[in-house]
């Protein structure tokens, strides 16, 4: 029996709606095709230039590897004069981050800004030092310092024992 034009029997409903979803797979499939998850999402950069301009500008001794290990990449590094602030951000081979960060400032406003609600979770010697270590948010793990008015904050996403054996590749220059 013929529809009238105001109701599609079911059949055709069935027949638009593939033909639609046909559609959508195909416009779908185009879109991989032309899209490319780039290597390397988060840019590099030089950072032993920037070292070497904070070792020279900074009246404390900067902390910084002299190398990184392989498959190791920096994505942030600078020394803010105004403020006295030398960071350096890193990725390890495995796109897990860890981060340094000294200043002038006291060690409750570096925590607050690198590891905000981060718990004390116990302390431990490594470099020398003494370090407060906190925990969190999430999977990061927080070593604090505070020597002759300078706070170091190390923190990152890797494993304990590897954010310990950064730690220990840090030299003041």
């Amino acid at each position: 029996m013929a529809s009238s034009r105001g109701n599609p029997d079911l059949g055709d409903v069935v027949r638009s709606v593939l033909v639609l979803g046909l559609i959508v797979l195909v416009l779908y499939g185009i879109g991989q095709f032309f899209t490319s998850t780039p290597d390397e999402p988060t840019r590099s950069v030089e950072w032993k230039p920037a070292v070497e301009s904070a070792r020279r500008t900074a009246d404390y001794p900067v902390l910084a590897p002299d190398a990184l290990p392989d498959g190791w990449r920096a994505t942030s590094a600078r020394y803010v004069p105004k403020t006295e602030r030398w960071t350096l951000g890193l990725l390890d081979r495995d796109e897990e981050y860890l981060g340094i960060e000294q200043s002038r400032s006291s060690v409750k406003t570096v925590l607050e800004r690198v590891a905000s609600g981060s718990e004390p979770a116990g302390s431990a010697s490594v470099l020398s030092r003494v370090w407060s270590v906190h925990a969190g948010p999430g999977d990061r793990i927080t070593y604090a310092s505070r020597v002759d008015g300078v706070t170091t904050v190390v923190t990152g996403t890797v494993e304990q024992p590897e954010l310990e054996r950064y730690i220990g590749s840090l030299a003041e220059r």
